[in-house]
């Protein structure tokens, strides 16, 4: 923590309680008390909204692999399978697939946000690279469940 604590119990059982287990003092130095830049703007916000993508395209995909076959002869038959057979199946699909492409687009926007602001300047250098790695990784990842159904 970087600052001090502000919190001050409002009656016994919550001194005794935060002398033992601090939660409340926790909670309240972390969202309620939280110290914010003056420079803070939406394009801050961007981690968050990949942290969701992320989050749609993982629970999507797990539905998706559920319902794939993954060989020559039947990979595409399983996508039309999941299409018109699986209960919501559609539904599912057109969310993986322009989700990836929301992703894209939030991860160019934090790049820009990061070019723009200088995140790629030392002492965070270590940290723009380890990001750019796992951009490409993203990359590969995306192009690989794109040719999917082509098998």
């Amino acid at each position: 923590m970087s600052h001090q604590s502000t919190y001050t119990p409002g009656n016994g059982f919550s001194r005794w309680m935060d002398e033992r287990l601090p939660i409340m003092r926790l909670v309240n130095d972390s969202f309620v008390d939280y110290p914010v830049p003056k420079n803070l703007n939406y394009w801050w916000t961007f981690g968050a909204v990949l942290s969701f993508c992320l989050a749609i395209q993982i629970v999507t995909g797990i539905v998706l692999a559920m319902h794939y076959i993954p060989t020559t002869e039947l990979a595409f038959a399983s996508v039309e399978h999941i299409m018109r057979d699986v209960n919501y199946g559609w539904l599912i699909r057109y969310i993986h697939s322009n989700g990836a492409s929301m992703f894209f687009i939030a991860v160019y926007i934090h790049m820009f946000r990061g070019l723009y602001y200088g995140s790629y300047k030392a002492p965070r250098e270590v940290l723009w690279i380890l990001g750019v790695l796992i951009y490409l990784l993203m990359m590969a990842t995306a192009f690989f469940g794109y040719v999917l159904p082509w098998g």
